[in-house]
């Protein structure tokens, strides 16, 4: 759900108002209950994103965003009922970037809602780009970094990546090492009209996390050079400027207990990992 230099927090998937802080030295963890300042209402998908002193409780099925602080972790009403969202990421205080889908064909469209005396958003309408059904072939994942104040949408199917440009307010465009520039899936239409996706997808990026100007991206295919030993006992991370749209480099994050890495989240210090069950904290070699 977040992290600054000293903490991780956790979500909970099933206990969804339940927050884990974690010292990123590993120490005792502490649980902190979320307490909304409404109960009567019920929620399909509930997040918490932590940035700095501040937390946001957001629903986009509602839709609704709840903002406290962490100094007690009671959260009250921000937004609600101004724009439905599939994913969502704070920019600062009051400013999100969103994704959403359009009432006329359901295909995924960003945007950028603020919230000030008044809520309002815009859509930015050219920055997905439709390959296939504009769903599916969209489909990625949204990241903010906070030391930069910009968000990173990934594209899951090709080699694509979009960079939000806060002070020309637009998308701009780079690319992955991998050479996947149409997405590879098969949609099929079901006799009600609902589209599904067919044969396994083959995805080109998975998890990604935005920190201090990098973009890092777990890979999911094979380098031509690879050893396919690596892959059997490591994750892949591939590294970006994603401001100069240029490749760094890449590293193995290693598997434990042969479970590979869900989730990751970097700091200056630290890369922490999900990885099965447990938390993990890799050291970048040279800290």
């Amino acid at each position: 759900a977040g992290l600054s230099n000293d903490t991780i927090y956790l979500g909970n998937y099933t206990a969804p108002l339940l927050i884990t802080a974690v010292p990123t030295n590993l120490g005792a963890k502490v649980e902190h209950q979320i307490k909304l300042a409404e109960t009567q209402r019920s929620f399909r998908s509930l997040t918490i994103k932590v940035q700095g002193q501040e937390f946001f409780v957001s629903d986009g099925t509602v839709p609704i965003i709840y903002k406290g602080s962490t100094a007690d972790w009671i959260a009250t009403k921000y937004m609600q009922e101004k724009v439905y969202f599939s994913l969502l990421q704070p920019m600062g205080s009051d400013s999100f970037l969103f994704r959403s889908q359009r009432a006329a064909n359901g295909e995924h469209v960003l945007g950028k809602l603020n919230i000030s005396d008044s809520t309002t958003f815009e859509l930015y309408n050219d920055a997905l780009q439709k390959q296939i059904d504009g769903v599916f072939d969209t489909d990625g994942q949204l990241v903010n970094d906070a030391s930069t104040n910009q968000g990173v949408y990934t594209y899951y199917y090709r080699n694509q990546y979009m960079v939000y440009q806060p002070q020309d307010n637009q998308f701009v465009r780079g690319k992955t090492i991998d050479t996947t520039t149409l997405a590879k899936i098969e949609v099929t239409t079901l006799a009600n009209g609902e589209k599904k996706m067919g044969a396994p997808p083959h995805k080109v990026n998975s998890k990604t996390y935005a920190y201090n100007g990098l973009l890092y991206v777990k890979s999911e295919l094979m380098g031509k050079n690879e050893p396919r030993s690596m892959w059997k006992q490591a994750s892949i991370i591939d590294v970006y400027d994603y401001n100069r749209k240029e490749y760094q480099y890449s590293f193995y994050a290693y598997d434990h207990q042969d479970d590979k890495i869900k989730e990751f989240a970097i700091n200056d210090n630290y890369f922490f990992g999900l990885v099965g069950n447990l938390l993990v904290r890799y050291v970048f070699l040279g800290n």
